[in-house]
């Protein structure tokens, strides 16, 4: 009898603990993609750059750096996420590539390349796999030393294509990985009459968090 007793209350118990489990579950907006949006990553960048000027140089820029990536917005439906999209990216002491000579350059050299656009990010559900796809206005910038000396370049085309996972770790915070391939394409005018083609090729590693 006395086992029995015991039995039934600890049956009671969890059916309490999950009775309530169930209804935090289906509170509005527990784990799922609805509402505001802040995606924020961090990884490194394997990078090549390419500018030329026809007639004059054509030099290829390679290297390793760090690349941020913000990314604001909300749901227009669930799992379908609106934003803005902010990636910067730079590496430091890029190797230059010239008519098939490579030379590296000092670490006090680093080259840039910024974005700022909008974008589609989608989810797929119930796995937290990832889509997303932005587009906008990016340009490079050359500094040497620091800070003391930088050159940045007209504006032009600029992608990024995005893949990845994420896991919940509460109510509204997801952490995962994600792959991004990134170019920047524009025609700068440096002066002197010259028009020079820049173009980008970025791979890149992201550590993901997101706040949905």
């Amino acid at each position: 009898m006395k086992k029995a007793t015991i039995l039934c209350f600890c049956i009671s118990i969890m059916s309490v603990i999950n009775a309530q489990i169930v209804d935090y579950t289906r509170e509005p907006g527990y784990r799922q993609h609805t509402g505001f949006y802040l995606s924020m990553s961090v990884g490194p960048n394997f990078a090549s750059i390419n500018s030329e000027v026809p007639g004059y140089y054509d030099l290829t820029f390679k290297g390793t750096g760090a690349q941020f990536d913000v990314k604001i917005g909300g749901a227009v439906k669930e799992n379908l996420i609106l934003h803005a999209t902010l990636t910067s990216s730079a590496m430091s002491g890029p190797k230059i590539t010239s008519d098939g000579i490579s030379e590296k350059t000092s670490n006090d050299i680093s080259l840039g390349e910024a974005m700022f656009g909008a974008g589609l990010t989608y989810y797929i559900m119930p796995s937290n796999f990832f889509l997303s796809g932005s587009v906008g206005l990016g340009n490079f910038t050359l500094i040497e030393g620091n800070n003391a000396n930088s050159i940045s370049t007209d504006r032009g085309f600029s992608m990024q294509l995005k893949i990845g996972k994420e896991w919940w770790v509460s109510k509204r915070w997801g952490l995962g990985i994600a792959m991004t391939y990134g170019t920047t394409n524009l025609t700068n005018s440096p002066g002197g009459g010259m028009e020079e083609r820049m173009s980008s090729d970025n791979v890149r590693i992201l550590f993901n968090a997101t706040l949905n």
